[in-house]
């Protein structure tokens, strides 16, 4: 692999986690552009793609979802409607943001995929994540929620550095530790006579303080998928690297009972580790949150709701706003099942069995170094899976890429004997390019607005008016538009506003407030504003 291509991969791997995790709209846009910049330079670049087993489901699974993403982007439905047949969205812009990231990732891991082909390919890019890793995770431990605060003066008291969530930094510390493990474990295992001194002992520093790192995270979720892909760890390797059986069975009972005992401990123990009380506010927040997924399904059991558009409707289903939590479920899995509906659902976590069936096929055959790396690159997928269930980590820039790395590791030629070559035609070329093209583009308005609510409050009142409404019309997303209400109802009520431009703003908020209403109906927010200016 070329250098470029590594000096490329520690761009990425340092500035998106640095960058908020990539979660503000400008860190989102820059995010997208360099993968999808790399990705199109591979795709018209070569003319033959290498393809194994692993790669081709994890590419259908991932044409799939965009596709139908794409179909319900067509279809912009309103809840309050007669139950539609035909995929749609009940926000557009919702699905937009998520399927441009989808997107952007799909394409990083096909290039990937044809970039990374040794061992030694992956070992370099495992070195060039450890490194960033220890970077971001001492950052955070160093200045915690100051990070934000110096670059915003916006105090988040769960921030961790750069990490808005303690959770998504823990989550992000954790893939990174076991990927650290790739670049000295094998070797320290297999090669007794070089064990110490080991020319990898820095790696090996590294990987204890990103161990040690996921504990100042304060996340139980972060804490548990360590502990659990450790587990896996253990599990896969006294499985297939020992041919005794009663050694076999000693280990993993063994193991099972250290595990168990771990969760047991970090359940009773949490406050003593520094981590939250478990069954608190936030636990009961996510079942409700569970709760009002599963009633969605019932009214949308064949369309889902659209991609990531799950909270354009929660009002309707919710007595109350959570306004703790983001507009994601807090479950990426049943969010997935939430945005397209069972029957799509079903197709999709087929496709998932066939991608874990085609992995474990693999673990056979393989030389015993080779073998160690896929399980500890298997153990990573784990525990990153695990949070998945209990938050959002495949919506965050910096934690979704460790993600899309790993599957790119687990496809890689040096796991798979079973290699196909094909060629894509250059229609098909042609139209990712500019499917790509559309999704920037509304990635580009996305900053736009974010940056007129960013520096508005420099303007007069009636200036920050006309802005607040550029910006909506730069991009109409929900949270935008409340946003635009909420600063226009904060002049409203300014002792520095004129009568004549209290009244101008008031029927300004009322006609937007009942224009977006058709739109998303029991919005609380919405309906709130249009009620206070009727």
């Amino acid at each position: 692999m070329k250098y470029g291509y590594y000096l490329f991969f520690a761009f990425l791997t340092l500035l998106t986690p640095l960058a908020f995790g990539g979660s503000e709209p400008w860190g989102l846009f820059t995010f997208n552009l360099s993968c999808l910049c790399f990705a199109f330079f591979i795709l018209f670049k070569r003319r033959e793609f290498v393809l194994t087993s692993v790669s081709k489901a994890i590419i259908s699974l991932l044409v799939i979802i965009i596709f139908l993403a794409f179909l319900q982007l067509l279809n912009q439905h309103n809840f309050l409607q007669k139950p539609a047949y035909f995929p749609f969205t009940l926000c557009k812009y919702y699905s937009l943001e998520g399927l441009s990231l989808l997107f952007s990732l799909a394409m990083l891991y096909f290039a990937l995929t044809q970039v990374l082909q040794r061992s030694k390919e992956i070992k370099a890019l495992a070195v060039i994540i450890t490194i960033n890793a220890v970077i971001t995770a001492l950052v955070s431990i160093s200045f915690r929620t100051e990070f934000i605060e110096f670059f915003t003066d916006i105090k988040i008291s769960s921030a961790f550095g750069p990490f808005t969530s303690r959770n998504h930094g823990a989550q992000f510390v954790m893939t990174a530790f076991f990927i650290s493990l790739l670049v000295w474990l094998p070797r320290f295992i297999l090669t007794k006579n070089e064990r110490w001194p080991n020319r990898n002992i820095w790696a090996c520093i590294c990987s204890v303080i990103l161990f040690i790192s996921i504990f100042f995270a304060h996340s139980r979720g972060g804490v548990i998928a360590l502990v659990l892909g450790l587990f896996v760890l253990c599990v896969l390797c006294f499985l297939h690297l020992f041919r005794n059986t009663k050694k076999k069975i000693l280990y993993l009972t063994v193991s099972a009972l250290i595990f168990m005992i771990l969760i047991h401990f970090i359940i009773t123990h949490s406050t003593a580790l520094g981590l939250r009380d478990f069954w608190t506010g936030s636990d009961t927040a996510r079942l409700t949150l569970y709760k009002t997924a599963l009633d969605m399904l019932e009214d949308f059991p064949f369309t889902g709701v659209g991609f990531d558009a799950f909270s354009a409707a929660i009002d309707a289903y919710i007595p109350f706003a959570l306004k703790t939590f983001p507009r994601y479920l807090h479950n990426d899995w049943l969010e997935l099942l939430l945005s397209f509906g069972y029957v799509a659902g079903v197709i999709i976590f087929g496709f998932i069995g066939l991608i874990i069936f085609r992995i474990v096929q693999n673990f056979k055959g393989l030389e015993t170094k080779k073998q160690l790396r896929l399980f500890i690159v298997c153990a990573a997928l784990s525990g990153f899976c695990f949070t998945g269930l209990v938050d959002f980590p495949f919506h965050l820039p910096a934690c979704a890429i460790l993600f899309f790395f790993l599957l790119a590791f687990v496809s890689s030629v040096s796991f798979n004997s079973k290699v196909t070559k094909v060629c894509i035609p250059l229609a098909v070329k042609i139209i990712l390019f500019f499917l790509a093209g559309v999704l920037l583009m509304y990635n580009f308005q996305y900053v736009r607005a974010w940056r007129n609510f960013i520096f508005v409050k420099q303007f007069a009142p009636r200036i920050q008016a006309q802005e607040l409404s550029r910006s909506v019309h730069y991009y109409p997303s929900p949270i935008y538009i409340k946003h635009a209400l909420n600063g226009k109802y904060k002049m409203l009520k300014s002792e520095n506003t004129t009568e004549e431009e209290r009244q101008e703003i008031k029927e300004d908020i009322h006609r937007i407030a009942a224009f977006y209403l058709k739109q998303y109906p029991k919005d609380i927010t919405l309906s709130r504003f249009f009620l206070l200016t009727k």
